[in-house]
């Protein structure tokens, strides 16, 4: 066969002639790989022919002999069988009809056809193997390949515009040597310039999928906020501050709602500005941070100031860690979960408003505001009057959550210096109620992001001569990334209207999400998340992406992790503006309300903002990213086992060793619980802490939780009181500093629990350095220094140091409930 061909139209042609026949087809009947017959169809009855074994040739590896022939039947007129006297292997064989075989004697032969056969349909291909099982289909095709061109001569250093410009005119003047025009004006040059300019483009193109492709290169920070995705590493975009907003009302039982809008200090603007207004208008023209309320507020005028209760005594403080007070009069608009801010208002020693400390501020929800008792009755002082009505005075209670407690001491009332007259003072600290909770940022409404394009070209096919497979290509998607308008994208922590107050301005801003949703004219919203790939594709959703300049872009899905935009859809973003440590402003900072009407006569923010957050830069994440992956997530050492028991709530320390059991190791974790848990280790904290390690621990190693072993110390102290000292002064003052602290300043004393750790040595030095710096102390004698589990013998001089295991803790609690958690024994005298 010399082509192939795929119309083949000489079969047909010889059919039509009546004296000229050929080969139709070949079977090889029999068990498929073993047979000696050869069914040979002809195209018309062969019988006419008078062929012989010796009109047949076989070539192939092994070739078997015919034998004989056996004659057409009735049933198949155009068939001859042939009968071999072997079979076949599996190379590929060929049946030629021929006037002679070769002759194996005398090597005489005529290759040519027989009169009235077709010397096209002479020959024929077959396999004797060919009904033996194969995977693949055993129709041979071929195809009419394209001839192969010469490579061409490409300068691949070419990388630019004007490279590509030189290479595509050197390449046409070895193709065209005649062309020698050089004039942009020329459509020739003009197509070069052209193509120059795209491949240009592409040039760049190429260069940046590159760049962008590994973290150490990538200029775009949402390449790096993908590629620090692939090692579960979350990009922080910031978070915007927060701040609580105090408002003095002129009226009661206004509602502030939520949303509205408070501004920074606008000179010759009232705290209240009508909305619409042209003092709005320059309101909203003002360079400074916007903030908006997260609640609604109802204000009341007996809340702007309220004064402290302190039951007709002087020179009184709310001491440090302190969670309820006694205001002065009735508030019956005080609720449980209002907040107020504790406020100094005047220098407690000379009794000037400037001097008054700025940092003594806090906020605090309240947990209870009573103005009744159980009976119902008005809570009243029965032991004073008040000078104006002459009826006991009236009091509310209030209290607080512990998370709330005061972190300072707070001065109620005071003496001034001699400086200024000695004069008494009340009121130095005050409540401020109709407090506002507001974050930065400002609301912009409906902004239209465009419509999604049409999808793009579906990829072209093309089709071989005999080559009818179509390669399948995936429909593409509709290239939509819109972009905000106005920056930066608001990220915000939810508020929690039932949190501690303390929370508000600490957020966790690794919680912080994006304020935006989008809505399409196909009546679909869609939501914004951190990542699709565990959304279904039915999910509307997007991810804005921020960018290094703080541009949002927002990626949608593809219909497989995520719903993606149908063509010509249009899209409209609601979305908040402010972020970042823009928004945190300083105290007093804020001084407008955008607020119609005039119950609200004064705005301020007594605390400064906080939480305000940038987002991480991209040098960061370069650092950081390829880190985070391999925090360590299993316990091996007898340290790894401290280590992780030590980040788990609720524990204060934990130490780790290994043991030997018998069959295996077991790994006891000693534990001390934190400061706000009890002494002994409950079963509550001992099961979270084994639950926790089992994530942790290896194979064939056994946990067990265990309490530190607390060793109590006997501490006595001889004190040599200074002649003009009390000796009861001198005590209370040495208590304060060695076990008690200082409620008032929050100093802990030496010997407080939370002072000692595992394994640490107790120095004598110390002790008798703190006694010693007491005032009205002489001297200090050191008489007893020893561990209750191991007296000192008698007679012998106390120690200078008491060393510990690496699992004990040192305690001198000096809790007669517990005496053997340690003692502090004083021996005072002198003194008068």
């Amino acid at each position: 066969m010399i082509a192939f061909c795929r119309d083949k139209r000489r079969r047909d042609r010889v059919l039509q002639i009546a004296d000229l026949n050929g080969i139709d087809y070949l079977e090889v009947p029999g068990a498929a790989g073993c047979g000696t017959r050869l069914a040979l169809t002809f195209l018309k009855d062969p019988s006419g022919l008078h062929l012989t074994p010796s009109n047949f040739a076989i070539s192939g590896d092994t070739k078997p002999n015919i034998t004989s022939i056996e004659s057409s039947t009735t049933k198949d007129p155009n068939t001859l069988t042939l009968v071999l006297d072997s079979t076949g292997d599996f190379s590929p064989y060929t049946l030629t009809i021929v006037t002679r075989a070769k002759d194996p004697a005398t090597g005489e032969e005529n290759p040519d056809p027989p009169p009235g056969i077709d010397p096209q349909l002479a020959s024929i291909d077959f396999s004797f193997k060919a009904g033996c099982t194969t995977p693949a289909d055993c129709l041979q095709t071929g195809c009419c390949a394209a001839p192969a061109l010469p490579a061409p001569d490409i300068h691949y250093l070419a990388r630019d515009y004007d490279g590509f410009r030189q290479a595509m005119l050197d390449r046409m003047a070895a193709l065209v040597p005649d062309w020698t025009e050089t004039h942009g004006a020329d459509p020739g040059i003009t197509m070069i310039e052209a193509l120059a300019y795209a491949a240009d483009r592409v040039s760049y193109l190429q260069d940046a999928v590159n760049t962008e492709a590994y973290i150490g290169t990538a200029r775009s920070r949402i390449s790096l906020r993908r590629h620090a995705r692939l090692i579960d590493y979350k990009v922080q975009d910031g978070a915007n501050a927060r701040t609580w907003v105090c408002l003095s009302a002129a009226r009661d039982n206004v509602t502030v709602p939520a949303g509205t809008q408070i501004y920074s200090l606008v000179p010759g603007l009232g705290p209240s500005v009508e909305p619409g207004s042209n003092a709005a208008a320059r309101l909203q023209a003002s360079p400074g941070p916007v903030f908006q309320s997260l609640t609604d507020l109802t204000v009341w005028v007996e809340q702007n100031r309220m004064e402290f209760y302190t039951w007709g005594d002087g020179q009184c403080c709310l001491p440090a860690g302190a969670t309820e007070a006694t205001l002065n009069g009735s508030f019956e608009s005080l609720r449980p979960g209002a907040i107020l801010i504790f406020e100094e208002m005047v220098g407690p020693n000379t009794g000037n408003p400037g001097d008054a400390d700025p940092t003594h501020r806090w906020a605090v929800r309240l947990t209870a505001a009573d103005t009744r008792d159980h009976s119902g009755n008005p809570l009243v002082d029965p032991a004073i009057l008040d000078p104006v009505t002459h009826q006991p005075v009236a009091i509310t209670r209030i209290a607080w959550q512990s998370a709330d407690a005061l972190p300072f001491s707070l001065c109620l009332s005071s003496v001034t210096d001699a400086a200024h007259d000695s004069t008494a003072l009340s009121g130095v600290s005050v409540a401020r109620g109709n407090i506002l909770p507001a974050d930065h940022g400002l609301w912009i409404q409906n902004e239209s992001l465009g419509t999604v394009p049409a999808l793009p070209p579906e990829p072209v096919s093309g089709i071989g001569c005999n080559c009818d497979a179509t390669a399948g290509a995936a429909t593409p998607q509709p290239f939509f990334r819109p972009k905000l308008l106005n920056q930066p994208l608001t990220f915000a922590v939810p508020f929690d209207t039932y949190a501690p107050a303390s929370t508000f301005l600490a957020p966790d801003t690794t919680s912080a999400a994006a304020q935006i949703s989008l809505g399409s004219d196909d009546g679909l919203q869609w939501a914004p998340v951190e990542d699709l790939l565990e959304e279904e594709s039915e999910f509307n959703g997007f991810i804005p992406e921020i960018e290094f300049d703080n541009t949002a872009h927002l990626r949608f899905g593809d219909d497989v992790y995520g719903s993606a935009p149908k063509p010509g859809v249009s899209f409209t973003a609601t979305y908040r503006v402010g972020n970042g440590t823009a928004g945190n402003v300083g105290r007093e900072a804020l001084a407008h309300i955008l607020f119609a009407g005039p119950a609200v006569s004064g705005v301020r923010n007594p605390l400064a903002a906080a939480g305000g957050t940038d987002p991480e830069t991209m040098e960061h994440i370069r650092q950081v990213a390829p880190y985070r992956f391999r925090t360590q997530l299993r316990c091996v050492t007898a340290q790894d086992y401290g280590d992780q028991a030590s980040e788990i709530a609720g524990v204060g320390a934990a130490r780790g060793t290994m043991r030997w059991t018998g069959s295996w190791y077991t790994a006891f974790v000693s534990v001390q619980p934190g400061s706000d848990q009890p002494v002994a280790v409950t079963s509550s904290l001992a099961k979270s802490v084994t639950r926790e390690l089992n994530k942790l621990r290896m194979m064939g190693v056994d946990l067990a939780v265990e309490a530190a072993h607390l060793v109590g110390l006997r501490i006595g102290l001889a004190i040599c009181v200074a002649p003009d000292y009390f000796e009861g002064d001198v005590y209370s003052a040495l208590w304060k500093v060695l076990v008690s602290g200082d409620s008032c300043t929050g100093t802990r004393g030496l010997l407080d629990p939370a002072n000692f750790q595992f394994g640490e040595t107790v120095y004598s030095s110390r002790i008798v350095q703190a006694a010693q710096s007491v005032t009205g102390v002489a001297s200090v004698n050191v008489v007893t220094f020893e561990r209750m589990d191991s007296p000192t013998p008698v007679g012998t001089l106390p120690p200078n140091r008491l060393n510990m295991g690496p699992l004990e803790i040192p305690r001198c609690d000096n809790d007669s409930n517990h005496a053997d958690r340690g003692l502090l024994i004083l021996s005072l005298d002198g003194g008068k």
